[in-house]
């Protein structure tokens, strides 16, 4: 279980949670919810009563000030012009690793020669979780619904504050989503999805990120495929968060979610210019990304579990290509220092 959390670090929300998502966990779909059976949420005495605790919500103003602060920092620095590549080598074994966003606009220029060839030479490519098979693509939906749906009576308009439900009804008039499809889904999945589909609406398109293209060649060219993970830890990041850390996020989603297009595509300019450095202080530092819970479990926790998994690929002959949220690739607790510190030397930014 998650500690609870304040999301009060720089440009908490939205930019923070939902764009490191996209450079971090791979998430759901994205496709707008489907309108429920009444009957699968019924509304409960005890529910519609329960006094609301007392809240404190930050204005858009705020959360779009210190937004625009962070990325002042962030493009102080900058990369080589192109997403960045890394790579760990033995005697026998190459391990090259790549930063992805899962989510693109289908004109975004990410490959280069560099990467071609990395890729090209590759046995396996190594993903995040299993988003090449039909098992693991069911997985992926049924682990994501199963965590993210309350089924226990409850419904998301009588669990949070009649200000954020008035705060999401506004943002849902112009998406053209009708409340009662969100009625069943608890406040972290309503934000997943609403922050999607904007992006959607917006030009974005799932299928055109870094992931969907490496499957697709990978299966062409005969590669094998490994997992760093399962689609339920990816679900638990989310639905372990405390209920009042829902709510919050959600609100800020929602308060915020017209800008959530150009948020996102600053951080992909940061991405694409391979400025790593940048990169971290808009996606993965512990100041920014939600507090310290959100955090550890998007990135340090996962983080840690993942190294000894690269190294124990260093036991096997071959080349293998890694590609993982970006978010992973960053900041002061990334797979890359983390294998540094452990004495592997690899070459990169």
């Amino acid at each position: 279980m998650l500690q609870p959390f304040k999301l009060s670090g720089k440009f908490s929300g939205v930019s923070a949670v939902a764009c490191a998502l996209f450079l971090s966990a791979c998430g759901p779909s994205g496709d707008a919810p489907a309108t429920p059976d009444e009957a699968s949420a019924p509304e409960t005495e005890a529910a519609a009563t329960e006094e609301q605790p007392a809240e404190v919500r930050r204005e858009r103003a705020e959360i779009l000030e210190e937004y625009e602060a962070a990325l002042a920092d962030a493009r102080k620095t900058e990369g080589n012009g192109s997403p960045a590549l890394w790579t760990l080598a033995d005697e026998d074994t190459t391990i090259y690793m790549f930063g992805t966003v899962h989510i693109l606009r289908p004109d975004v220029e990410w490959r280069t020669p560099e990467f071609e060839a990395a890729f090209d030479s590759a046995d396996t490519l190594v993903l995040e979780l299993d988003m090449e098979s039909d098992a693991g693509k069911q997985a992926m939906a049924r682990d994501f619904m199963s965590r993210g749906m309350y089924g226990d009576g409850r419904t998301l308009s009588n669990e949070i504050s009649e200000g954020d439900l008035a705060v999401l009804t506004d943002a849902l008039q112009p998406l053209g989503i009708p409340m009662a499809a969100l009625d069943p889904m608890e406040p972290w999945m309503v934000a997943v999805n609403l922050s999607v589909i904007k992006l959607q609406q917006d030009g974005f398109d799932p299928n055109s990120g870094v992931e969907q293209k490496l499957i697709a060649e990978a299966r062409e060219d005969g590669k094998s495929f490994g997992f760093l993970e399962t689609a339920s830890v990816q679900a638990s990041i989310f639905d372990t968060l405390p209920e009042p850390v829902q709510a919050e996020y959600l609100y800020e989603t929602a308060l915020t979610l017209e800008d959530t297009t150009t948020m996102l595509d600053q951080v992909i300019e940061e991405w694409a210019d391979g400025d790593v450095k940048g990169l971290g202080i808009l996606v993965a530092n512990p100041d920014t990304s939600g507090g310290e819970g959100i955090y550890d479990a998007l990135f340090l926790d996962r983080n840690t579990s993942w190294v000894p998994q690269i190294e124990a690929m260093l036991d096997e002959p071959g080349t293998v290509f890694i590609a993982v949220g970006a978010g992973h690739l960053a900041g002061p607790d990334s797979v890359i220092t983390m294998l540094r510190d452990k004495g592997h030397e690899i070459e990169g930014p």
